[in-house]
């Protein structure tokens, strides 16, 4: 072979490659909302979004044709061999959606875990969940790798996927109490989100990311709460963060349960009952009698009614639990055969506890109305409903074990009356809503009435420790009452003239009808006067005029009104087809008897006159049933028509 027979090829063509086409821009934000709320979390189903990000794995994969496989034995662990997704085979946007959902895949499992976790903090939900976060973690840490190192996707897609793994890290943080970590990474998160926010020309992936910035705040705060460096918090902020979390304001509670555990406590808690002082000797009555004494000082520092609903809430339901404890373990002493000193001191605990849950639920009552009240759109039935139950759970108070006491029947027998002024005029408003003036008016000078009362007992009673209500208050709503009650008269006074005009025109209508058809009516002459105008002609037609000027009355119409009348009935007598005619033949006999003396015919013809007399007997009997067989067959035919 010669030099001649070598081709020569230029290989620098070769090496310069046209570079690849980049991505377009991927939201990863979108993606995963779009996801969690088709998939389970807009109703806080983690398992279910769990799954699907497990299924949503597997299509991917099979469609990328990257699934892991198991090495000579299928579905053991240590022949698994994984098929990681590279920069050299991220050659699909579609790639970027494995990491991203075993990221999710992973948070689901771990909120799944959290929903059912317990108090214990050596649970292992606790620890499947902390396991669950660290690798979701790693997997968030690939994607954030995957997509800066790829050529393929641009600025905005690595910039989101920056703020996606720092939220994602702050969360695992922030789960794991460890505040500090968890505070930088979620400021270091919504400074990202909002610059995305400014950038994208897109309104909704703009809205997401200011919903995302709104969604990390609280959490931030929540953070700078549990720093050692930020001051302490008051509990109005706490309960709005908790408002704002939602359904992750357990955390939350943690905090506020701490901010309790602080509170200087004492062994020797006495409790005043059934006129005997003692020492509380459990430890679960000792903890909520501190609790309830936080609580009022938290109470004291809220400024909204719902924030007082909640706390009071809450430690109402820890009350509840305490006393369903003393009565499991009274049992038990019954059942092991307590004396009677244990059985008596544990009825007086009892009836303590049931006296603080029946006047914390009537406070929290009490905010409820004052709530109410503040809502723009509010009827006074709502109201009504409300003191209503103020007034029945106080009246149980003054029924539980041990409340013999003077002071507290009287304090209690007041405050009832209080509330009962209240209702009073509430049902009144309620009455002045629906129109009804007399009956709202009789109510608010009940009210009236009540108020005058109530303050009586309220100076009486004055120094009682059981009253905790405002007199003040009863001033307020006796002017209210007094103008309610002023204008209630001046409406039912009105109301009346409406009805008394109403009846005039109602009187004043022409009724035109002749005394002929009204004999039984009584009717007004100057209503039957009215009907000058139509001019209603008398028995000639004529119009006579009496002394005032007005037209006759009308006695009759004429020409009278056409009536209906009866008509022969149309029937049909299908008995008698069964009739049998009597038998003629003697007396045809004697008719041709008759017939050959007066004539001269001979006997041939009679007899054949005999002969066809019975035959046409027979021949009219049968034409007869025939005839009528005919009719109704016709008649009954004409409904469904001729065949």
């Amino acid at each position: 072979m010669t030099i001649e027979d070598v081709e020569m090829k230029d290989v620098t063509a070769l090496d310069e490659a046209p570079p690849p086409e980049p991505f377009p821009t991927i939201s990863i934000l979108q993606l995963v909302k779009e996801a969690q709320q088709q998939h389970g979390l807009r109703h806080g189903d983690y398992n279910r979004y769990r799954v699907y990000c497990a299924d949503k794995l597997r299509r991917v994969r099979s469609a990328l044709k990257v699934t892991n496989t198991h090495k000579c034995m299928k579905r053991h662990k240590a022949k698994f061999a994984k098929k990681p997704v590279t920069v050299e085979t991220f050659g699909d946007m579609r790639y970027v959606q494995l990491p991203l959902f075993e990221v999710e895949r992973r948070w689901a499992q771990a909120m799944n875990c959290k929903t059912a976790l317990e108090d214990n903090p050596t649970s292992r939900q606790r620890h499947a969940m902390r396991n669950s976060l660290k690798k979701a973690v790693q997997h968030v840490a690939t994607l954030e790798n995957l997509v800066k190192a790829s050529p393929r996707c641009d600025a905005p897609t690595k910039l989101e996927c920056q703020a996606y793994s720092l939220w994602l890290k702050g969360i695992v943080a922030f789960e794991l109490r460890e505040w500090s970590s968890a505070s930088e990474n979620l400021a270091a998160a919504k400074v990202l989100y909002e610059r995305l926010t400014e950038a994208t020309p897109n309104t909704v992936l703009a809205n997401l990311y200011t919903s995302k910035c709104r969604e990390i705040q609280p959490q931030l705060r929540l953070c700078e709460f549990n720093s050692t460096e930020a001051p302490k918090a008051s509990m109005s902020e706490l309960m709005k963060l908790k408002e704002e979390m939602g359904t992750d304001s357990d955390s939350i509670d943690h905090l506020i349960a701490e901010m309790r555990l602080k509170a200087k406590t004492d062994d020797s808690i006495p409790i005043e009952w059934a006129g005997v002082t003692a020492p509380a000797g459990d430890e679960k009555v000792r903890a909520i009698i501190v609790a309830w004494t936080q609580t009022d000082k938290e109470l004291a520092e809220c400024k909204e009614p719902k924030e007082k609903m909640a706390l009071l809430e809450k430690q109402i339901g820890d009350t509840r639990d305490v006393i369903e404890k003393l009565n499991e373990a009274q049992k038990r002493k019954v059942a092991e055969g307590a004396t009677g000193l244990d059985t008596a001191e544990a009825a007086r605990l009892r009836g303590y506890l049931d006296f603080v849950r029946l006047s914390r639920t009537a406070q929290r009552y009490l905010a409820i109305i004052e709530n109410t009240k503040q809502e723009k759109k509010h009827k006074p039935q709502d109201l009504l409903r409300l003191y209503d139950s103020v007034i029945e759970i106080l009246k149980e108070v003054t029924e539980v074990e041990g409340s013999e006491n003077k002071e507290l029947q009287s304090g209690y027998g007041t405050r009832i009356e209080y509330y009962k002024t209240f209702r009073c005029h509430y049902m009144a408003c309620a009455y002045s809503s629906l129109g009804r003036y007399s009956e709202a008016a009789a109510l608010w000078e009940r009210a009236l009435e009540r108020v005058t009362k109530t303050e009586k007992e309220m100076k009486t009673a004055k120094g009682n420790k059981f009253i905790i209500e405002n007199a003040s208050c009863l001033s307020s709503l006796r002017s209210d009452i007094e103008r309610a009650l002023v204008s209630a008269k001046a409406e039912r006074l009105a109301a009346a003239a409406r009805g008394i005009q109403g009846e005039e025109k109602k009187a004043e209508e022409i009724d035109d009808r002749p005394l002929c058809d009204t004999l039984e009516e009584w009717r007004s002459w100057h209503q039957l006067r009215a009907v000058a105008s139509r001019g209603t002609s008398t028995g000639g037609g004529k119009k006579k005029k009496d002394e005032e000027g007005s037209s006759l009355i009308p006695i009759a119409n004429l020409p009278p009104a056409l009536l209906p009348m009866p008509v022969k009935p149309m029937f049909f007598d299908l008995a008698e087809s069964y009739i049998r005619m009597p038998d003629l033949t003697e007396r045809l006999a004697a008719l041709d008897k008759d017939e050959k003396k007066d004539s001269s015919t001979p006997s041939g013809k009679s007899s054949g006159k005999k002969g066809g007399a019975a035959a046409a007997v027979q021949s009219s009997t049968t034409a007869q049933d025939d005839g009528l067989a005919s009719k109704v067959t016709g008649f009954l035919g004409g409904f469904w028509g001729k065949k």
